[in-house]
């Protein structure tokens, strides 16, 4: 497995990261079915078997939950491992603010639930979490001094989030970015701050929730918790918050349009094209996956080398998608809580 620096930092971390949002220690929720912890931790050592080095989670997946679950099957190899975690969405902290005490009170939970005394790369979940930029990079900078964190970055972070936290003097690592063939939002002008302050880009979402691995012959066969996003007609589900249209029409034929290419260029694989491409754009360090079982994760780390026209080709068959669904990097909500 391919190892890249990521920038601003020493952390030299797989091209593929585990994510961990579905450790849920058997509790299932819209999103993810049960999965056992013993499952989880199998998981965990078939990626370190197949040199994955990097494992993201949150306080917020099942309310720390997911940490423990990842502090659980790392035990004993710690050092093995570059663990990144985010905060922002504490139970007991609900949709107020964070201010320096709740990142304090967070990281110490999250520490506690990963058996650990450090955090490789600690996130800011969203910027709208924020009570002040200029005191959470103080705070971040007080905990990397501390020795509790290495390094820092942000998630869902848009132009102008991004620029507020650099004129607060913060230098983060990362941003993590909902992207792939059939969301491209980030490409109108997320990517293109980045760049202006090196920020590299770790991936989730790389296969729009399973749609990408071709499984879905149709909206109807898509499960009911991923049938959230703005892919969907908006009375898809219940669920739904954007009330939009969707793009039901648009992306299925994309879909079937990708299919073509791979069988055209002999990929026996949808998924694995799909993270090929994602690894071959620009400021794209790593990207998440998630994973059932642990011989999803032999798959998943199945990288391709896709060469230069079939890269063009896997983006041209997804422009009109891409125009349809605009500069919205927010999946699920009519207004983007991204800025």
């Amino acid at each position: 497995m391919e190892r890249v620096k990521l920038s601003n930092s020493d952390l030299e971390v797989s091209r593929v990261c585990l994510g961990c949002w579905q450790f849920n220690d058997g509790k299932a929720d819209n999103t993810w079915h049960a999965q056992d912890v013993k499952v989880s931790c199998a998981i965990v050592d078939k990626s370190l078997e197949m040199g994955v080095n990097f494992f993201d989670t949150a306080e917020a997946y099942s309310d720390h939950g997911s940490e423990s679950v990842l502090g659980r099957a790392l035990e004993g190899r710690r050092r093995d491992a570059i663990v990144a975690t985010k905060f922002g969405g504490r139970k007991n902290t609900g949709d107020k603010l964070y201010r320096a005490e709740d990142i304090d009170q967070s990281l110490t939970e999250s520490l506690q639930a990963l058996k650990t005394d450090y955090v490789d790369l600690y996130q800011v979940h969203q910027s709208v979490i924020m009570k002040d930029p200029a005191e959470t990079v103080k705070e971040l900078k007080r905990q990397q001094a501390l020795g509790r964190i290495r390094y820092y970055g942000v998630s869902n972070f848009g132009p102008l989030s991004m620029k507020d936290f650099n004129e607060a003097g913060g230098v983060p690592v990362t941003n993590q970015l909902p992207y792939n063939l059939l969301w491209r939002s980030i490409e109108y002008d997320i990517i293109k701050s980045c760049d202006r302050y090196n920020i590299d880009v770790i991936a989730y979402s790389p296969l729009q929730q399973g749609l990408l691995t071709g499984k879905y012959p149709n909206p109807e066969s898509v499960p009911e918790g991923r049938r959230r996003t703005r892919h969907f007609k908006g009375d898809s589900t219940p669920l739904s918050r954007h009330g939009r249209a969707g793009a039901e029409v648009e992306t299925f034929q994309t879909i079937s349009d990708i299919r073509d290419i791979c069988e055209k260029a002999k990929i026996p694989n949808m998924g694995s094209a799909a993270i090929a491409w994602l690894l071959g754009q620009p400021r794209v360090s790593s990207v998440i996956v998630g994973a059932s079982g642990p011989e999803q994760m032999v798959e998943n780390c199945k990288l391709l080398q896709l060469d230069r026209e079939t890269l063009g080709q896997l983006s041209s068959t997804s422009d009109g998608l891409k125009e349809k669904l605009g500069d919205n990097p927010d999946m699920w909500a009519k207004e983007s809580r991204v800025r």
